[in-house]
């Protein structure tokens, strides 16, 4: 079993890196789309925050969407974890175990608002 878990993790990290270029693209055209979704559903007070952080071999991801809705705050969070083998370096740069702020550092990279 370790070995189909292994193989699927070598050709999945292959596709991640292969396709980097597409995942950034798609981000670009998400983020604003998003904002766009969340004005027409009414939800007009709202704002997003990107954690990461780095423990091991393993990369995890953080977005936080906080939003207002009917007058109550709530938070949505999407965690994604990606082997460090398969991130550029400019988004491993400072990162540790504790969890950072790296939403300036993806806008200005992706070239986008999150």
């Amino acid at each position: 079993m370790i070995p189909l878990w292994l193989g699927i993790g070598i050709v999945g990290g292959a596709l991640v890196v292969a396709n980097w270029q597409k995942i950034e693209s798609w981000q670009r055209k998400f983020f604003p789309k998003l904002k766009t979704a969340l004005k027409d559903a009414g939800i007009v007070d709202y704002a997003a925050k990107l954690f990461s952080s780095i423990n091991g071999d393993v990369m995890r991801l953080v977005h936080r969407l906080y939003y207002k809705e009917n007058g109550q705050w709530f938070e949505k969070t999407t965690v994604r974890e990606i082997a460090e083998s398969e991130v550029p370096a400019w988004a491993k740069v400072g990162l540790t175990a504790k969890e950072i702020d790296v939403t300036a550092r993806y806008e200005k990279k992706l070239e986008l608002s999150i």
